[in-house]
């Protein structure tokens, strides 16, 4: 069973992170393929320049989890971040079979390195948490939620097949309830 970081980031920290001035223009592309279209890392390693899809603002991703190597799958991505992934992509001279995430040698980069990555990045974002590769998908979640997107909506998004799986990792903090409970609260007039 694979165990995921339960940590998360909230937004300002996440902010740091991109906003870290020695990020390489390489790693703000691997975070934004993981957080913005919630992609599972085993995911985003296998995306190429191919499976970006600006006209539709989605990313293709051929056998997802669970999924054969043949099956499409299709992750929402905002327009803007897909054309900020293909302008680098156009620096790095990719081409179309080319994978986004690469090592130095240009070959498809390992997972274990992506975790090494991000967990450099935020700790010199002045970060103190230990995050895992699964942490910018439930960051993304959690963002999503505290926005108000419904749990029904989110579970869609992560392309997760019952909505159970969802809850399962998205935890809901009892200040989470209380300011829920106080914007309900607020709403009804009751006499105290």
């Amino acid at each position: 069973m694979t165990r995921y970081s339960k940590q998360w980031l909230r937004t300002e920290e996440l902010e740091k992170m991109f906003n870290y001035s020695d990020l390489s223009e390489k790693y703000e592309i691997w975070m934004y393929l993981l957080y913005t279209p919630a992609l599972r890392v085993s995911e985003a390693i296998n995306v190429k320049v191919r499976d970006l899809d600006g006209r539709h603002e989605c990313i293709e991703i051929w056998g997802g989890k669970g999924k054969d190597e043949t099956e499409l799958q299709k992750a929402h991505c905002d327009v803007k971040v897909i054309k900020r992934i293909e302008r680098y992509c156009e620096h790095c001279n990719l081409r179309p079979n080319d994978y986004i995430m690469f090592s130095q040698k240009s070959r498809q980069v390992d997972r274990s390195q992506v975790y090494r990555v991000l967990n450099d990045i935020c700790s010199k974002a002045g970060i103190d948490k230990k995050i895992g590769t699964h942490t910018m998908r439930r960051s993304r979640a959690e963002h999503l939620l505290d926005n108000g997107l419904p749990l029904t909506y989110v579970s869609k998004y992560l392309r997760h097949k019952n909505l159970s799986t969802t809850m399962k990792y998205l935890d809901i903090s009892l200040a989470d309830i209380q300011r829920e409970l106080q914007k309900i609260d607020d709403s009804i007039s009751l006499i105290v």
